[in-house]
């Protein structure tokens, strides 16, 4: 690691923490003796197969931002706890590109266990539910 003050490229690493998704390092250079600290994430060539067919990257945020939308006004470390189980899930899956169907699925599967009115919300997008007959059948099945 390059030393941001001195560009030296020997630091020492003087503490490592875990975070929620990354791990975060504060850091020491031998040489200038500055500290700094510096964030790690892993980084998966991981790609998602839409329902047009079409293959784009994965993008954790938009788990997040759906599942925010389901749930609306709650708090944030609940949305990112939701956010991370359906990426672990996602991640395990061998599969590359990673169907949207699936992580529809998982999530709808968390939301079950947390929150039934935000799991009929995302189902009526999810499984693209337009009549009310179809609707009450789906509210069946979380009652």
């Amino acid at each position: 690691m390059f030393c941001p003050f001195c560009s030296h490229e020997d630091t020492k690493v003087l503490e490592s923490r875990v975070l929620d998704s990354s791990m975060r390092r504060r850091r020491e250079c031998i040489k200038c003796k500055n500290r700094f600290t510096t964030y790690e994430k892993a980084d998966f060539q991981l790609t998602v197969l839409k329902k047009s067919g079409k293959i784009q990257p994965f993008d954790s945020n938009k788990i997040l931002q759906s599942i925010q939308r389901a749930l609306g006004k709650v708090d944030d470390t609940i949305i990112n706890s939701l956010s991370l189980k359906v990426e672990r899930k996602v991640l395990k899956k061998k599969t590359n590109p990673v169907p949207t169907s699936y992580i529809g699925k998982c999530v709808l599967t968390e939301l079950r266990k947390m929150n039934k009115i935000a799991y009929l919300r995302f189902a009526s997008v999810h499984k693209e539910i337009e009549d009310p007959k179809m609707f009450e059948k789906e509210l069946q099945t979380v009652v």
